[in-house]
C-alpha cells in the first residue's frame, strides 16, 4: 500500500526540549505523539511528526515581517521544533488542524510556519487566521507572492489542493495585479469552481475579462515544498476571449505526463513535437464531467498537461527538470 500524500506541512518551533518533552506536554491536552505519529483525541486524521533541533536558523526562518522582533529573538533561542505532515489539505482538514495547533500552543508552541509557502506567524495569530470562516483570512495566513521573469505569482495554494495564479507584469501596476491574483485565489477557496483552461475570469462586472490557462508550476522544482503540483493559472492580458470548450474533460489514464516520461526514458533522447502530439492522440482517456475530473486530479495529487498545449507544456516540464 502506498504512503498517503503529504498535503500540508507545518513547522512548529516551541519551548519543549525534545520529542519526548513535546509528547508529555501534549498528552496532558489529549494529543498523543508516539512512534512518529500525532493523533488528537476524537479525530480520525493522523499526522506524521518529528522533532528537529534548532540549527541556529529558526529566527531567520520567521524574520519576514509577519512576527515581531521579540518573537524572532525568542525563536532564535528555542531548542527545536515539531515538523508535522498532514494527509489532508488546509481546506478539508482546517478544523482538525486548528484543533491540534491550539493544543500545540498550550503545550509551548511559539510560532507556526506553512512549509508550502514558508509563511509563518506567531501561534496565536496563526490560530486567529485559520479559525476564521473567511477565506481571505486563510489566504493571508498561507499565501505569499513572488516576482520573477517579469511576472507575479502566488505561492501556497497547493496547501488547499488548488493551483496558484501567475500574471505577467507587462507594464501594469504590480499592486493591482497582486490584488487581481488574490481575488482569483480567494474565489477558488470560497467557491471551489471546476475552472478549465480557456475560460475567462474577471473580478467584477466592470473589469475586462482575461483568459485563464493551467500550466505546470515552473517556479520551483518538483519535490521542493513550494512547488505546486496542481500548477498555476496563467492570467492573460485584459480583453481575452474564451476558448470553445466541450461539456466534458478528457482525463488521460495514465496521465499524459507519465506517458511522455516513459516514452522518453525508453527512447533515450528528447521527444520531438511530432512524437509528443502523436503520443497524445493515441493515449487512452476518459471523458468526465469537470467536477469529476477535478476529484480525480486531487486524489492523485497533481495536475496533468493540457492536451491542447501538450508540446509547449512538456518542454517546460523537461526544461525545469520537474
Amino acid at each position: 500500500m502506498s504512503e498517503p500524500l503529504t498535503r500540508v506541512t507545518l513547522f512548529v518551533p516551541g519551548a519543549p526540549s525534545s520529542e519526548e518533552a513535546w509528547g508529555a506536554a501534549l498528552e496532558r491536552r489529549g494529543v498523543r505523539l508516539e512512534g512518529g505519529e500525532l493523533r488528537c483525541e476524537g479525530q480520525e486524521v493522523t499526522a506524521q511528526g518529528e522533532w528537529v533541533e534548532n540549527d541556529g536558523a529558526f529566527g531567520a526562518a520567521f524574520s519576514f515581517g509577519t512576527v515581531s522582533p521579540r518573537v524572532v529573538e525568542e525563536l532564535a533561542g528555542c531548542p527545536g521544533a515539531l515538523v508535522l505532515r498532514w494527509p489532508v489539505d488546509l481546506r478539508e482538514g482546517r478544523e482538525a488542524i486548528v484543533a491540534v495547533v491550539e493544543r500545540l500552543r498550550d503545550a509551548g508552541a511559539i510560532a507556526v510556519r506553512l512549509e508550502q509557502s514558508k509563511v509563518g506567524w506567531e501561534a496565536a495569530r496563526w490560530l486567529e487566521l485559520f479559525s476564521s470562516d473567511d477565506p481571505w483570512q486563510w489566504h493571508r495566513g498561507a499565501v505569499a507572492f513572488l516576482s520573477d521573469d517579469g511576472a507575479l505569482q502566488s505561492c501556497g495554494m497547493h496547501a488547499f489542493s488548488l493551483p496558484d495564479v501567475r500574471v505577467a507584469l507587462d507594464g501594469e501596476d504590480a499592486g493591482a495585479l497582486q490584488e487581481l491574483a488574490s481575488v482569483l485565489d480567494v474565489y477558488q477557496l470560497a467557491e471551489d469552481p471546476p475552472l478549465r483552461s480557456g475560460q475567462t475570469f474577471s473580478p467584477d462586472a466592470g473589469a475586462p475579462r482575461r483568459v485563464v490557462e493551467r500550466w505546470p508550476d515552473a517556479g520551483y522544482p518538483e519535490g521542493h515544498p513550494c512547488h505546486n503540483e496542481y500548477g498555476v493559472w496563467r492570467l492573460g492580458p485584459p480583453g481575452g476571449r474564451a476558448r470553445r470548450l466541450g461539456d466534458v474533460v478528457l482525463v488521460f489514464m495514465p496521465t499524459l505526463r507519465v506517458t511522455l516520461e516513459a516514452l522518453e526514458a525508453e527512447q533515450g533522447t528528447p521527444l520531438t513535437r511530432e512524437q509528443v502530439e502523436a503520443a497524445r492522440d493515441r493515449s487512452p482517456c476518459i471523458a468526465m464531467e469537470p467536477r469529476d475530473a477535478q476529484r480525480v486530479e486531487r486524489a492523485r495529487g497533481y495536475s496533468d498537461l493540457d492536451p491542447d498545449l501538450a508540446w509547449e507544456q512538456w518542454r517546460l516540464v523537461r526544461r525545469r527538470g520537474t
